[in-house]
């Protein structure tokens, strides 16, 4: 998929002598995200991180259950790559 850009939305002037804490990035979204405050933009990720919370508490027990048997999983292929019909010795 072809990250979008709206070409609307220009990246600041930047000082070369400041350094480059925050580098644009290209957005994978299907839409541009508007400019908003420091406080919204903070308040709207604090609620991001809130849905992904709850939905980590909603399903908390299946995400275990998936990653434990994916642990099994690679611990078993760990286990039959290392094994060898001879013996070291």
């Amino acid at each position: 998929m072809k990250p979008f850009t709206d070409p609307a939305i220009r990246p600041p002037v930047r000082n070369s002598s400041q350094p480059d804490l925050f580098k644009r990035q290209m957005s994978i979204l299907p839409f541009a995200l508007p400019r908003l405050t420091d406080k919204a933009a903070a308040q709207l990720v604090d609620v991001l991180y809130q849905i992904v919370e709850g939905i980590e508490f909603h399903y908390a027990e299946q995400i275990h259950q998936y990653r434990k048997r994916r642990q099994e999983i690679a611990h078993l292929r760990r286990d039959t790559t290392t094994r060898t019909s001879d013996p070291p010795f």
